[in-house]
């Protein structure tokens, strides 16, 4: 294994797919690249690092996460709300809207000064209506209107009632500079004059500028000039450098003190090679215990670290509710009795506990009594011939389950069900495909289940997965009494009695099986040794205050 630097150098490899992080001469005119830089790779390569427009979860966590503020944040540890580009929120007596202040002195990494123009600019762009936003459209989704109130202040109208309206609209309402945009999108559109921001001419200008990624306010810059000589290559690499004139450094000196963060887009075997070859700091990986056993002299560089947090959801088999037999709970509980839970938990660290309720093992919104239906082929096999699905007398019940290829576990779930379907009499056509195919099919509907990952919402509400209208609720299952005990809980201030109403929603669904819910996932990576000061919150690995450390012999 190398000797680590005297200084910050971090390589880090992390994504589910599998990452990989190798060193590269900068782009012709670039800058020359840090001498200390933390390196991620991802094998997904983000198409937009538009603040406006990205929908990526590698643009939103990995790009954006780090170049651009909201206007709240969460702490790390703790999960609650904390400042970020608002230096103060204050939550109307009745809960219908908040008033946000920005913090004096804010500068985006250029050095302009960050106004309340830049702030509203998102709004003034929802309420023209022509943009297709990325995940900020998910705080204008939330907001009715929006006054100002002095330089630094505005008030924001909450468009319903919502336990979580604030973080929803804190944590996705992105700080971003108009008068970038502004000068970007009028060279684009010149000889002719830049359209007017209400205008759908402006809307699909914006929506052209993929790679403007634009001054943030956040602890590190993209530079990514329209001439291609920047830190950005698609599909290749990308390098954010520290921001000068980030508030988050001034207040606190020892946070993101690494000189860099170059995030590379490599495949899993390219990831698995820089490991062994000693280049990666942060490892992670479908078959780590495969690899670990593999390699135990790994054992000497890297601790593993294997650990919960709030938005890591849950493997379920969706079943498709609008048609055929999987619109019969009964045939759904049969169902879910076909799942080996235990043989897929066997020998893995990085499945947790068994699922019984779309939230957290030992959260107080899951019913105590709630419990496993348990592994029973021959029981599931009697129920469906009660229901008048009899292998043997020719009359199988026949499924299509549709699953993504990928992880080992998703791997697993579907030959632990294709073999209990065996034993039940069930006519199972599996169908894995890969992601893109997956998500083709899946809008289709032509599938009786569908295997999946599922996240949760990290504020706990489990509205989309369970309501008829739920954007997660991919079965279309539909019940009057989840539709308002759902309701009620978005609604509900009171977290004791949000509670109340959620654990009488989780006991409904265990009871129709909208879904089979088999295992939660835990995060699993290897971290080198010399990596100091991580730790583990709510959001899952915290680097913020991360520093390299020499070891002795090294």
């Amino acid at each position: 294994m190398r000797v680590p630097s005297p200084a910050f150098w971090m390589v880090v490899a992390v994504a589910a797919a599998g990452l990989a992080a190798l060193l590269f001469a900068p782009a012709a005119g670039a800058a020359p690249a840090p001498r200390a830089a933390i390196y991620t790779g991802c094998a997904e390569s983000p198409d937009d690092v538009n603040p406006l427009t990205a929908q990526s979860p590698v643009a939103r966590r990995l790009v954006l996460a780090y170049t651009h503020d909201a206007l709240l944040a969460v702490d790390p540890a703790t999960g609650e709300l904390r400042p970020a580009a608002a230096a103060g929120f204050e939550l109307a007596p009745d809960g219908g809207s908040c008033t946000f202040t920005l913090r004096a002195g804010l500068r985006f990494c250029d050095g302009s000064e960050a106004t309340l123009d830049d702030a509203l600019f998102p709004w003034e762009l929802a309420q023209a209506g022509h943009l297709a936003f990325g995940f900020v459209g998910d705080a204008m989704a939330r907001v009715r209107g929006v006054t100002r109130l002095d330089a630094r202040s505005f008030r924001v109208d909450f468009r319903d009632r919502h336990f979580a309206a604030v973080r929803v609209v804190g944590e996705n309402w992105l700080l971003v500079s108009r008068g970038f945009f502004l000068r970007r999108l009028a060279a684009r559109a010149a000889p002719a004059p830049v359209p007017p921001v209400d205008s759908a001419a402006f809307a699909a200008l914006l929506a052209l500028a993929t790679g403007e990624c634009g001054p943030g306010t956040g602890p590190y810059r993209l530079d990514n000039p329209p001439d291609g000589a920047g830190d950005w290559r698609p599909r290749q690499d990308l390098l954010l450098r520290p921001n000068a004139h980030s508030w988050r450094r001034a207040a606190d000196p020892s946070a993101w003190t690494f000189e860099g963060v170059r995030v590379l887009f490599r495949d899993q075997q390219a990831a698995t090679n820089e490991l062994f070859a000693g280049a990666l700091d942060w490892f992670s990986s479908p078959a780590l215990d495969e690899l670990l056993r593999a390699r135990p002299e790994l054992a000497a560089d890297y601790r593993r670290l294997v650990y919960d947090y709030d938005a890591l959801g849950v493997y379920r088999m969706v079943w498709n509710c609008r048609r055929g037999a999987t619109a019969d709970a009964r045939v759904r509980r049969a169902l879910g009795r076909l799942f080996d839970v235990e043989a897929l938990r066997a020998g893995n660290e990085g499945l947790g506990a068994a699922a019984v309720a779309h939230a957290k093992p030992g959260s107080a919104a899951v019913p105590p009594a709630l419990a496993p239906l348990g592994f029973a082929p021959a029981a599931a096999r009697d129920e469906l011939r009660a229901l008048g699905f009899d292998a043997a007398a020719g009359v199988p019940l026949r499924l299509v389950v549709l699953a993504p290829q990928g992880t080992e576990a998703l791997q697993r779930i579907g030959d632990l069900f294709a073999d209990a379907c065996r034993r039940a009499g069930v006519d199972l056509e599996l169908r894995r495909r890969d992601f893109a195919a997956y998500v083709q099919e899946r809008q289709r509907g032509d599938w009786d289940g569908l295997l999946a990952l599922q996240s949760f919402r990290p504020w706990g509400d489990p509205w989309d997965l369970l309501h008829g209208d739920g954007a997660d609720n991919a079965g279309g299952w539909r019940h009057p009494e989840a539709d308002r005990l759902a309701d009620a809980a978005r609604v509900e201030a009171d977290p004791v009695r949000r509670e109340a109403l959620w654990r009488d929603l989780h006991a409904l669904a265990h009871r129709e099986q909208p879904a089979a819910l088999l295992v939660h996932p835990l995060a699993s990576i290897l971290l080198h040794r010399r990596v100091a000061g991580a730790t583990v919150g709510r959001n899952g690995l915290v680097l913020e205050h991360a520093r390299i450390a020499a070891l002795a012999g090294r």
